[in-house]
């Protein structure tokens, strides 16, 4: 019989024998299961949360990577098109205000306010409705605890926590009060409501008129976020108790409300998305906002200003934090937001800072490559070569927001291990001078390796110590889908060749592994993850659907789904765990590390 769990002592012990240092499980809050005080969308502050921990930690991981925190709205899940300040007040944990931060709700107040929401996948108007009617009570029951005492604990919390968030909390939380009356979207602000908003002096005394009169709405607004982040600073000392560090995810783009909230940090004139790529080959116009690369090299500039609180608030709240698509911070790819087709548009684009052969302006004066470190052979300008030599004084140049986030980092007492770039199938010259400098490894899709191809980026025998390799991720297909395919299509009889060539080290028993390997999923999928940890890289990450044995994709990446971002755990999550390992429909972490530490003894 599998064994499900080992000692989780006996587990991390393996991990370090094998030069493993951070085992990631990556899940999204919005993924936690449903409990008896369920809005609709998952909470890690709650008992589902804290029995996820205990899980991971059985497991062996040492980490919990979440994906970005940010506030969305019900016409859009994306979390990587939330808001990089203020928290999604979904993922509230219900319950645990009964119990933490004074107490502003009471047992009864379940029955009364919580709307039932199907356990199994977001419930995106349930939980907007079901939070909203918490908060009222919750600020109700606030403003009658400081008219009684005005000392309680609670009370000097939430005004330390206002002045501490201040550089932000002051414009996202009128915004947010306006917002529940205008709605969600800026773009359809009335003039008089943006003007509030301006930058300087007179947005300024507009926002101080405003709080006279809707002084309760914005405070409630503050209060949401106080709450918010006060429950993840309880998760993570949760986390901290079982041995598991929380990362954090800085998403490349910035929301509506930002780009409102900020404008003076952007280029008005460019977009942000991807090239096209192995991923996407039609590339992705994604629509973010461009931190406007005039001011960049100034260190009070907005643009410096925005990026500099964001990666602050991240570092401070979490032990590690992902970096999505790194190449938005060194050359990142962008087009024109006045063309009508975003998709030619995207496919048209170019890289802001090394496109000195443009005549356009702005190209010209933001190109930190020189015409003659351009490669005349690269066929498109989105290739990793486009670029192919830089000095020193370009690299720094390359490098000034990399540069801004490593500082913080030694600010924050940690070390450039606790930043993981999600580079994937591309890697332009300029992001790899970057990477270089600072000691940093990139990502490892192991599902997407071509191993027919030596060279090819996503093999673990490509793997450097300071990569991060992985199966999958929330953006690719699960790897339990394709496992099927690749048996019944024939590509398993290639990966089987390969990871019998990895894991075994008598070449007269590798042709009973690698029949094995080609005909069990089981097997298979053990062999894969095996791979990963005895590949010599100090960071190996699964992600969740993987992990469970998922088969429906988590997210289509570049398609528009009603089910994307809505995949949650089943509230029975640990017994479903045990029955798909048994029968070989999920990842077998035990017996992987077993292969991979037998591997390692030969």
């Amino acid at each position: 019989m599998t064994r499900i769990v080992a000692d989780t002592a006996q587990l991390r012990a393996s991990l370090a024998k094998l030069g493993v240092e951070r085992f990631v499980l990556g899940i999204h809050a919005s993924s936690f299961p449903a409990g008896a005080w369920d809005t609709g969308y998952g909470a890690p502050c709650s008992r589902e949360g804290e029995r996820v921990l205990s899980f991971a930690a059985q497991l062996g991981f040492n980490a919990l990577q979440l994906g970005p925190s940010g506030a969305i709205s019900p016409v859009n899940l994306s979390p990587y098109d939330g808001t990089v300040f203020a928290r999604n007040p979904w993922a509230l944990g219900v319950e645990a205000l009964t119990q933490q931060l004074g107490s502003l709700l009471c047992d009864e107040d379940a029955a009364l306010l919580l709307r039932a929401a199907e356990p199994r996948r977001v419930s995106a108007e349930s939980a907007q409705q079901n939070v909203q009617n918490v908060l009222a009570r919750c600020y109700q029951r606030f403003v009658e605890r400081r008219r009684a005492d005005p000392d309680a604990e609670v009370i000097q919390a939430f005004a330390e926590f206002r002045a501490s968030a201040q550089e932000w909390l002051a414009l996202d939380g009128v915004y947010a009060a306006l917002a529940e009356r205008a709605g969600d979207d800026p773009r359809h602000f009335e003039p008089a409501l943006r003007a509030i908003f301006e930058p300087g002096a007179a947005g300024e005394g507009r926002r101080s008129a405003l709080r006279a009169t809707l002084h309760a709405d914005i405070e409630r607004a503050e209060l949401t976020q106080f709450l918010l982040h006060a429950q993840h600073q309880a998760f993570c000392a949760q986390a901290q108790r079982r041995g598991i560090q929380i990362w954090g995810d800085m998403q490349v783009g910035y929301s509506h409300r930002d780009r409102f909230l900020r404008a003076d940090a952007f280029c008005p004139r460019f977009l942000m998305g991807a090239p096209p790529s192995r991923t996407n080959p039609a590339g992705q116009p994604w629509g973010y906002p461009l931190l406007d690369p005039d001011q960049l090299a100034q260190p009070d500039s907005p643009a410096r200003r925005i990026f500099l609180a964001r990666a602050r608030k991240l570092l401070q709240e979490h032990a590690g934090v992902r970096i999505d698509h790194p190449h938005g911070l060194v050359c990142p790819w962008v087009y024109s937001g006045a063309q009508l087709d975003a998709t030619q548009a995207v496919r048209d684009g170019t890289r802001a800072r090394e496109s000195p052969d443009l005549q356009d302006p702005c190209f010209a004066r933001w190109a930190i490559a020189r015409p003659s470190d351009l490669n005349p052979h690269a066929q498109q300008r989105y290739a990793d070569d486009w670029v192919r030599t830089l000095d020193a004084a370009q690299e720094a140049q390359y490098a000034v927001l990399f540069d801004v986030l490593i500082e913080l980092c030694r600010e924050a007492g940690v070390t450039t291990e606790s930043i993981a770039a999600e580079v994937l199938s591309t890697c332009p010259y300029p992001l790899w001078r970057v990477l270089q400098r600072h000691g940093l490894g990139r990502f490892r899709v192991t599902q997407k390796a071509n191993l027919l191809d030596a060279s090819d980026v996503y093999r673990t025998d490509k793997a450097q110590p300071n990569d991060w390799l992985m199966l999958g991720t929330h953006d690719t297909p699960p790897v339990f889908g394709l496992v099927e395919r690749w048996l019944s299509a024939g590509g398993a009889q290639l990966r089987a060749a390969y990871l019998a060539e990895r894991l075994i080290a008598d070449p007269l028993e590798r042709p009973r592994a690698r029949e094995l390997f080609a005909t069990s999923a089981r097997a298979l999928m053990t062999a894969s993850l095996a791979d990963l940890f005895s590949s010599g890289a100090r960071n190996v990450y699964v992600f969740v659907g993987d992990l469970f044995g998922e088969t429906e994709p988590f997210n289509r990446a570049g398609v528009v789904h009603t089910d994307n971002w809505t995949y949650r755990l089943d509230p029975d999550f640990e017994r479903v765990y045990a029955e798909r390992v048994q029968r070989g429909a999920a990842l077998d972490v035990t017996s992987a590390l077993d292969l991979a530490i037998r591997r390692s003894l030969t």
